[in-house]
């Protein structure tokens, strides 16, 4: 297996604090300015919507909520589950993960994704739920980019859980429905606050 692949599958046990800190940093720096080259605002951990304009600052802002919110909420379901956790091993775990966040953001976001999707909903709101009136190839594109998206997500969620139970030193299965179910309550908390800014 090549030493990419290992770092694919478990970056935490491949790289060092170091690397994932300034690659994590490297990536929040990215997002922030892709935030507002996209112009969108998050609506949670994974969810966000188009807005017409957004201030330069918002997304540094709105990047660095969706890193310390989670991981604190994580920091502490850890301190109950294994009171020797580090918050900087948390942190890190976060930034590293968010990268893949960041990443589908892009994916998604940028203007030529966005205008397929907007011609699948412009020909839904025109009435052609069979979607006749639209191209093989921009239909072809959408469902790739979702498709990717989705697959990205799930990747995501892996990481996090690879992250945390090494942060936690867990070896047990259900730590991870745990840590899952921490990161969900975070997205549902953040959406339904909606700190973020515009």
């Amino acid at each position: 297996m090549s030493s990419f692949s290992q770092v694919l599958i478990n970056p935490f046990a491949n790289l060092s604090d170091r690397m994932m800190l300034r690659i994590g940093l490297i990536a929040y720096v990215w997002a922030s300015m892709q935030v507002f080259l996209f112009r969108y605002v998050p609506d949670g951990v994974f969810q966000q919507h188009l807005v017409a304009e957004v201030s330069w600052y918002a997304g540094f802002v709105n990047a660095a909520i969706n890193i310390v919110f989670p991981a604190v909420l994580l920091w502490l379901l850890a301190k109950v589950l294994y009171y020797q956790v580090r918050w900087q091993d948390v942190l890190i775990v976060l930034l590293l993960s968010q990268v893949i966040n960041y990443m589908t953001g892009f994916l998604l976001m940028n203007p030529y994704s966005r205008s397929k999707s907007e011609l699948l909903l412009d020909a839904v709101q025109a009435g052609d739920m069979r979607l006749e009136t639209v191209a093989p190839f921009d239909l072809f594109i959408t469902a790739s980019a979702g498709l990717i998206g989705l697959a990205m997500l799930i990747y995501f969620f892996y990481l996090l859980v690879v992250g945390m139970k090494i942060a936690m030193n867990s070896k047990k299965k259900v730590h991870a429905v745990w840590i899952v179910l921490v990161t969900l309550l975070a997205d549902t908390l953040l959406h339904l606050w909606g700190p973020y800014l515009k």
